[in-house]
């Protein structure tokens, strides 16, 4: 029974990390998207909506991505060896 509760403890913080993730995940693009439109404005151009949400979408991708690689390797403790650089 221990092993059923942990099972639903464990997606129900996944679910709510989930849910976070995509709320920020929304709020970021919200917030490049105005940041794009204020440097077309400031550049004196006049971008069209689907380039400007084409536009935002890349870069919230990019920064998702990024974001998302390191933290995962640093709290999963994998050690990365660099054989390069080895002395034996």
């Amino acid at each position: 029974m221990r092993k059923l509760g942990s099972f639903f403890g464990n997606l129900l913080v996944s679910v709510v990390s989930f849910l976070v993730m995509l709320f920020l995940a929304i709020l970021s693009f919200f917030v490049i998207v105005f940041v794009v439109s204020a440097g077309a404005g400031f550049a004196g151009l006049q971008p069209s909506a689907d380039f400007l949400v084409l536009s935002a979408t890349l870069i919230v991708v990019a920064a998702i991505v990024a974001g998302g690689i390191s933290p995962i390797a640093f709290l999963t403790n994998i050690n990365v060896q660099d054989d390069k650089n080895r002395i034996d």
